[in-house]
């Protein structure tokens, strides 16, 4: 379904991936480990369109869309972000958020899409993800970061994209906001057959969801695990952990 081979991105003399290449298939739901600085959010980037590689292909059902921009690509590739202000327009009410997201892949102007977004499958929306419709006429900075985070997935799975990149999601959420989301979407997306890719620190995390797992190390993929491989993983040796042995008080 995803193709990537042999990309290549730099910074300069920064070289953040390497001759990476790897093979999504069509319903895969891959969770992606790697240690800050290993090129992650890089990776997500190159797939969205937002950076293009110096060299390599990218296809997406056979198609190559190797040059194709972040905008172009935006009916096929959605992309929540672990910063919850960086997927809805905070200003806006969640009633206004949802049309635009509605809308946005279609030829609507910005007006006539808020507009135009019908009441009913808006608090259908809202009542799905167990929150009451009044919801619908506040900002959305006015709202928790967990619901901020329901809402910007219902936004980005409106019209179901082919590809869902899950930028750690939950990264800003505490442990109950962390866990409505991630039901929620791992039910929705089994519901949808969506292709996703989710970044994540929690080894833990990446043992309960999806069905591979893939070490982003220096800008490669050199570790893949598959569906069966995972029951046997040792979380802990992932990509490290926190030594609490090693943490002392200052005297």
């Amino acid at each position: 379904m995803l193709k990537l081979k042999n990309i290549n991105v730099s910074f300069g003399n920064n070289h953040i991936l390497h001759n990476l290449s790897c093979d999504v298939k069509s319903g895969d739901f891959i969770v992606i480990l790697g240690v800050n600085g290993a090129g992650k959010s890089t990776f997500f980037d190159t797939i969205a369109g937002k950076i293009k590689p110096k060299n390599g292909t990218i296809t997406l059902d056979n198609t190559d869309i190797t040059h194709l921009n972040e905008q172009q690509r935006a009916s096929m590739i959605t992309r929540i972000f672990q910063n919850t202000r960086l997927n809805s327009v905070g200003s806006l009410t969640v009633r206004q958020n949802l049309a635009i997201a509605h809308y946005s892949r279609r030829n609507a102007r910005l007006v006539n899409g808020m507009q135009a977004m019908p009441n009913k499958r808006a608090e259908k929306l809202i009542v799905n993800l167990g929150m009451n419709p009044s919801i619908l006429e506040k900002p959305m900075n006015a709202l928790s970061g967990g619901q901020r985070q329901l809402i910007a997935f219902v936004m980005a799975t409106q019209l179901t994209p082919k590809i869902l990149l899950l930028d750690e999601p939950t990264a800003a959420l505490d442990p109950q906001a962390a866990t409505k989301l991630l039901n929620y979407a791992a039910q929705f997306i089994k519901q949808h057959h969506i292709t996703t890719l989710l970044i994540t620190h929690d080894p833990y995390l990446a043992l309960n969801m999806g069905n591979k797992i893939w070490i982003l190390e220096n800008g490669t993929i050199p570790r893949q695990f598959s569906s069966k491989e995972k029951k046997n993983l040792n979380p802990d040796e992932l990509i490290g952990h926190i030594d609490y042995a090693k943490i002392t008080p200052q005297k």
